[in-house]
């Protein structure tokens, strides 16, 4: 009788067969010289970026004074501004307002007139009120408001005098000499100075950008002022709201319009049609 054989002791796994053909045994293939080129640029914008942003909030250093207040200004603002009440554990009780007015002369006729008060924060809040993600520039109002509150309240009586003043034909470049000579009681320092000189510059470049878009004209001179009023106590919200607070109101005097460019102007078109749409 044949004796049939044995067929091979299985081991209960499968013997897997390569079917890859030789080509495909290669490596993966490096980081091509392209993402490089892409990759490090990116790396190096974001590094500038933060270093901007550190000496911005950061104390005034000869580092920041190399770079330049005016350097520092023109990059962060205002997409850009930082605030540390971000990181606040309560909420903020107290409203801030940044009101804008500009005088304005035709060209064909030389008339001069001046606008009416505008509510820069009534228009962002428009911005705000339903979106769960209201652009960077719907503070814009808000915070320049609470910076120059801040800093005008650590200001002397007489470095107070000095930014109710005009500057029709003076260069407002002078305005920090004088708040700089620090004469009265306690005046404020060079940083405060140079704080409340900042957000000015801001402040007049808002009002510059509303009003050249808003109204008809060469806007010549723009001024702004601030307001700030707290919440009532929570034990007399039955009784009245924020609306029913006295403010307590900050004067600034003329200064010269700011000298947009065709970027800038880009920059607050979308800002300023807001605005617009919130006034009428």
């Amino acid at each position: 009788r044949a004796v049939r054989p044995r067929p091979p002791h299985r081991t209960g796994r499968s013997r897997q067969v390569s079917t890859l053909h030789p080509d495909d045994t290669q490596t993966p293939e490096p980081v091509t010289t392209r993402a490089r080129l892409v990759l490090w640029p990116l790396v190096a914008v974001v590094l500038v970026h933060t270093l901007l942003i550190a000496l911005w909030v950061g104390p005034d250093t000869p580092v920041r004074k190399t770079v330049g207040e005016d350097r520092l200004r023109s990059y962060v603002m205002p997409a850009f501004e930082q605030n540390w009440r971000i990181f606040a554990p309560t909420p903020r009780r107290v409203a801030v307002e940044l009101d804008v007015r500009a005088r304005l002369v035709d060209p064909a006729t030389g008339q001069e007139t001046t606008t009416d008060w505008v509510s820069l924060v009534d228009g962002e809040d428009s911005l705000i009120r339903g979106n769960p993600f209201p652009p960077r520039m719907a503070l814009a109002a808000r915070r320049t408001a609470n910076h120059l509150v801040t800093r005008t309240r650590e200001l002397n009586a007489e470095q107070r005098r000095q930014i109710e003043a005009d500057y029709l034909t003076t260069p407002v470049a002078e305005l920090r000499d004088r708040l700089n000579r620090g004469q009265g009681d306690s005046p404020a320092g060079p940083s405060t100075v140079n704080a409340y000189l900042r957000y000015d510059a801001v402040a007049t470049a808002l009002a510059t950008s509303y009003a050249a878009a808003a109204h008809d004209g060469e806007v010549t001179h723009v001024q702004y002022r601030t307001s700030r009023r707290f919440t009532p106590d929570f034990d007399e919200r039955h009784e009245r709201d924020i609306d029913d607070v006295e403010p307590t109101v900050y004067a600034y005097g003329w200064r010269p319009a700011s000298e947009l460019g065709e970027e800038t102007a880009e920059l607050f078109a979308p800002y300023v049609r807001v605005q617009q749409e919130a006034t009428r």
